[in-house]
């Protein structure tokens, strides 16, 4: 079975802390794969829920524990270049 958190929570929500790549960190370390919402925006890779707000590098993707819901065309389209598996809503 696998436990997906979202955004980082497991818990119930952490408005201040979701989407940051430590609570994320923190939540796979826990042994739980995370949803994560993803932007691509000024040809950089950006995570944050209502818009883009924390910068990550792409190898941060390559997690097999990282899920994607990309909130934007462009983070698609990044994202299945990389060979990513996305989530799209």
């Amino acid at each position: 079975m696998i436990y997906i958190s979202h955004r980082g929570n497991i818990n119930g929500k952490n408005l201040e802390r979701e989407n940051t790549k430590s609570y994320i960190d923190e939540a796979i370390e826990k042994g739980f794969d995370v949803e994560i919402d993803v932007w691509w925006k000024k040809n950089k890779f950006w995570l944050g829920h209502d818009k883009p707000q924390y910068r990550v590098d792409s190898d941060f993707f390559l997690k097999k524990e990282v899920w994607c819901h990309a909130k934007n065309i462009k983070a698609l389209k990044k994202l299945l270049e990389l060979g990513k598996l996305v989530l799209i809503f």
